[in-house]
Order: C-alpha cells, then sequence, then structure tokens
C-alpha cells in the first residue's frame, strides 16, 4: 500500500535538516514520546551522510490484542546536501514491510517534509487490512510526534 504525508515546519529546510541529522533529537524525541525502552544500535555521521538504527518497545493496537507491545528497529538515513533520506521500520515477529523516502523542501518562510510510504503485509487474506490498519496507527502517531517534534526544532533556530 502507497501512503503520502507531508509535515510542515515553521523554519527553513536548512534548519530542520540540522536537527534531523543530530542523534540527540532523536533520543529527546522518543523521550519526549514516552518510549522508555529504546536502544540507539548505530548512528554514523560522515561529511554529508546521516544514518541512525534504533529499536525501541512500542505499543500496539491492535483489535483483540489489549496491552500489547511489539519491537521496531527503525533506520533512518539522510542526505544533507540534497536535503532528502529514507526510513526502513521492521516491526519484530510481525510479516510486515515498511519503507519511506523523504524530503525537504523550503516552502514560504518554512518548508514542508514529504514521506512517501510503502507498506506491505505478507499476510494471505488479511494483508490489505493490516495494511490499512498500520496507516491508520501511524497517522494517528503522527500528530504527537509532530507536536513534539516543533518543540524541539526551537532548540536548533
Amino acid at each position: 500500500m502507497k501512503h503520502a504525508t507531508t509535515t510542515r515546519f515553521p523554519a527553513p529546510a536548512a534548519t530542520v535538516i540540522r536537527m534531523m541529522t543530530d542523534r540527540d533529537f532523536h533520543v529527546r524525541k522518543l523521550e519526549a514520546l514516552g518510549l522508555a525502552e529504546f536502544e540507539v544500535l548505530a548512528h554514523d555521521a560522515d561529511g554529508d551522510d546521516f544514518r541512525i538504527r534504533i529499536q525501541r518497545k512500542v505499543p500496539v493496537q491492535m483489535p483483540g490484542l489489549k496491552g500489547g507491545h511489539t519491537t521496531v528497529i527503525n533506520e533512518e538515513r539522510w542526505d544533507r546536501g540534497s536535503l532528502s533520506g529514507s526510513v526502513q521500520v521492521e516491526p519484530q515477529g510481525m510479516p510486515v514491510e515498511m519503507a519511506c523516502r523523504t524530503r525537504l523542501l523550503d516552502e514560504g518562510d518554512g518548508c514542508v517534509q514529504t514521506f512517501d510510504w510503502d507498506i506491505q503485509a505478507r499476510i494471505a487474506l488479511v494483508g490489505k487490512t493490516l495494511e490499512k490498519f498500520i496507516v491508520a496507527d501511524m497517522e494517528q502517531r503522527a500528530a504527537e510526534e509532530t507536536r513534539i517534534t516543533l518543540e524541539l526544532l526551537e532548540q536548533y533556530r
């Protein structure tokens, strides 16, 4: 399933990329989201290239599953020069592949970040239903993550 989203920032792309390519930003964001169980597995910052790989335990709110959690490995890569990157999400123990391309573009006195997701659940008969659930869950979590990101952005101005 393809899914596209956009986030608007009240700052130029040069400021936002500085935030997105700061290891401490990612740690502070996860702490602010209340995710107590996470670990930075890898972090590289070499020239224009940035990569961070984080393992975290997140709540799963699926019908019929109460109080469930899953471990997710998230890898984010950025090219500071082109203001573009990618995100790979690996939910452990789930036959789901999630990846997106992302880009920052200056617009007016701020910028926008675009996400072009490809989500694939490889489960016969219910795969499309699971993909729709994942997209709805992403949308629900995105509002809180955006709010926290905007608060943290002030530190990079």
